[in-house]
């Protein structure tokens, strides 16, 4: 499994993407990540499992969410379900060119706990989201672009009063180039025997600066990065296919089997084997559309 990067490209004269699932598709999405802030709605279907960082977050048709920068996401849902889903990623320069305290934000907008939590701002974030989906559904013109504009502003303005808390502070100048490109050659390389030292001499830093940079902009070690790959494109294999923990381990980068193991059990409190016996069936059910 390979953990894309996606290209953003935003509507021209919008400072945003849109999208909109297809019906005619399956509602899996492979994992990747982006630069970006997204926001997403779920307005019909099932329970759809969303995964961040390799966590499994359920959401139910009304639910919002959010997905910070630079987080490895990607989601499931069963095929023979009427999803209707649609949500924005931000252009990250413009949202920080306006609002510069906005390089720091952690959004916490989670579904139902959030509208639970603070109702009329989770109303608000709707209404405004659903008035964009409704306005592109015609050609724009200089005066729809506007009406957008102003949904769309509100939409930042509320995302920023209610549902951010903001980063620790820190003294390091971000080098988004750096971590990025560490990030695409962890994604692409994790099977191999890389480490937050030989990434730092292949990017001509240091492993101090190194870390610096993913702990101010992934919020985490290069080394634990490293590690939270191999883990979840194990637990893909573990789900997915029938093959032995010393295969899997091997595959995706770690030492031996027993490492492995160490590892897996630490993340998600079962053995790979346990995992396996208690997940496998449920997830091919949900992943039955690859």
């Amino acid at each position: 499994m390979q953990i894309v990067h996606e290209t953003v490209q935003t509507i021209p004269r919008l400072p945003f993407k849109y999208y909109e699932h297809d019906p005619l598709t399956a509602i899996t999405v492979a994992p990747h990540w982006h630069q970006g802030i997204e926001l997403n709605y779920l307005v019909n279907g099932t329970t759809l499992k969303f995964i961040t960082d390799g966590h499994t977050t359920e959401y139910r048709p009304g639910d919002l969410w959010t997905v910070n920068r630079r987080v490895v996401h990607s989601a499931t849902g069963p095929e023979q379900v009427d999803w209707v889903e649609f949500g924005l990623i931000i252009d990250d320069d413009f949202l920080q060119n306006r609002i510069p305290a906005s390089a720091n934000w952690q959004l916490t907008l989670n579904g139902a706990e959030s509208a639970t939590a603070h109702p009329q701002a989770y109303a608000e974030v709707r209404e405004h989201l659903v008035a964009i989906h409704e306005l592109l559904a015609t050609p724009t013109n200089d005066l729809l672009r506007l009406r957008i504009l102003s949904h769309f502003y509100s939409l930042l303005a509320t995302l920023g009063q209610t549902f951010t808390v903001p980063l620790d502070e820190t003294d390091v100048n971000p080098n988004l180039t750096l971590t990025d490109g560490v990030m695409s050659a962890i994604n692409q390389h994790y099977a191999e025997a890389i480490t937050g030292n030989t990434l730092a001499d292949e990017f001509h830093v240091s492993l101090t600066t190194l870390n610096q940079q993913f702990n101010a902009n992934v919020q985490m070690s290069v080394n634990r990065y490293i590690r939270l790959i191999r883990l979840m494109n194990a637990r893909r294999l573990l789900l997915e296919t029938d093959r032995k923990i010393e295969y899997i381990a091997a595959s995706c980068g770690f030492a031996n089997g027993k490492t492995f193991n160490r590892n897996f059990k630490a993340w998600k409190g079962l053995t790979p084997t346990d995992y396996r016996q208690a997940f496998a069936r449920y997830h091919r059910i949900d992943t039955s559309c690859l």
